[in-house]
């Protein structure tokens, strides 16, 4: 269309760069789905990682007037690849972020026992339908309209080469807790 001298090029170039970097999403993340992972494990600082984090993706939210809250103990600490655990914060919080079309908080916070150690991530978002919560992880499935349906699903992986997993509590309509649940045995 460009080629045959249409007017509205501004318009086109603006459809195009969308297309484009949906296309550079889904590359990423399937490049990411296929590499070996290194398998870098050693005692971790949650805190550290979840600091990290925060201080990545606050500029995303403040754009949303979204604040991002954490409390996570000094001491805890678990046995794992940071950059790959880091990754999986940020699928988190990205979609707590996503997910929250009016301001509001997201809260990352940490606990642990004699068995586990959880981070949780709380966002004020709407919430997720009983009817689709068991979908999310399969690939390609998404609720966002730029969403790849990877990011879960990647999280998912990424968890199990830990031994740990990811717990997901939805009410409806008052937001959700995703929480990453690591066996102490790790250790």
């Amino acid at each position: 269309m460009l080629q045959a001298g249409v007017n509205r090029k501004e318009e086109y170039y603006n459809i195009m760069i969308d297309e484009i970097e949906k296309m550079e999403t889904i590359t990423s993340e399937l490049l990411f789905i296929s590499k070996p992972l290194t398998d870098n494990k050693k005692m971790e600082s949650i805190l550290d990682m979840v600091h990290d984090v925060v201080v990545l993706l606050q500029p995303q939210a403040k754009m949303k007037n979204i604040h991002i809250e954490y409390s996570v103990s000094r001491h805890e600490s678990v046995f794992c690849d940071r950059s790959q655990i880091k990754q999986v914060l940020i699928n988190l919080v990205k979609n707590a972020i996503e997910a929250m079309e009016e301001s509001g908080k997201i809260y990352l916070t940490s606990t642990s026992s004699d068995t586990h150690v959880e981070i949780s991530i709380i966002d004020e978002g709407p919430g997720i339908p009983d009817e689709i919560i068991h979908k999310l992880g399969e690939p390609f499935f998404t609720t966002k309209q730029s969403g790849t349906g990877l990011g879960i699903m990647i999280t998912k992986q990424i968890l199990e080469r830990h031994q740990a997993f990811l717990e997901i509590e939805a009410k409806e309509q008052v937001g959700s807790t995703f929480r990453i649940i690591f066996p102490l045995s790790n250790k």
